[in-house]
């Protein structure tokens, strides 16, 4: 048990200092809706990873899910990005969580990483990270497990126009507590609807 804190740990320093670099890595999440847009400028979208010596460190860790995004945009007014967390039950909103806000610089790409890691058996540590250049902006928390019998998880976009002070649903996890199968649909309406627990990362982008 200390030994997975501790690799949990681990993992959420190395996400901190920035290890991740532009190389594509493996990701252990599904993958929904990634078609890529003509052009990466003005744009956010999301980066699937391959690279399997990550994929080995991603399990020993005991991390659920990663999410990267790259973003860029040339409109020199848009310095700043938001994201946050919001968190249903049942139906229903029930409250914010990771909101940050990061500064970034224009006319060039930067990134967006969202992480869940196994802490124990009834909990879990996400964090949600901006990298501008060489400089990070992170939050990070924890969430029961409670008892849930299936999850899943995925993105929303695949590539997205950033449009100033509209927001952005970036991905989801989502969970039920009775058996059954899981799907998992890019749309934020019907996920809060058919499942028990539903956590969505939300950015912004504003000057």
């Amino acid at each position: 048990m200390k030994l997975k804190v501790f690799l949990a740990c681990l993992f959420a320093l190395a996400f901190a200092a920035g290890i991740w670099n532009d190389a594509p890595k493996k990701h252990l999440a599904k993958l929904v809706n990634t078609t890529a847009s003509p052009s990466e400028k003005n744009a956010i979208s999301y980066v699937p990873i391959t690279d399997d010596e990550y994929a080995s460190i991603q399990s020993a860790a005991g991390t659920d899910s990663l999410f990267i995004y790259k973003f860029q945009t040339d409109d020199e007014s848009i310095t700043q990005i938001d994201c946050w967390m919001e968190h249903y039950v049942n139906g229903s909103f029930k409250e914010t969580m990771a909101s940050m806000g990061s500064s970034m610089r224009p006319k060039r790409e930067n990134k967006l990483y969202w992480s869940l890691t196994n802490v124990n058996e009834k909990e879990q540590m996400w964090i949600v990270s901006v990298r501008d250049g060489g400089s990070f902006s992170s939050s990070k928390g924890s969430m029961a497990k409670e008892a849930f019998i299936s999850s899943t998880w995925g993105s929303m976009i695949g590539s997205q126009k950033i449009v100033p002070e509209e927001p952005i649903t970036l991905s989801a996890i989502v969970r039920k507590k009775e058996q059954g199968p899981t799907s998992f649909r890019p749309d934020p309406d019907e996920l809060i609807k058919s499942y028990d627990e539903v956590y969505l990362l939300k950015c912004r982008f504003k000057s």
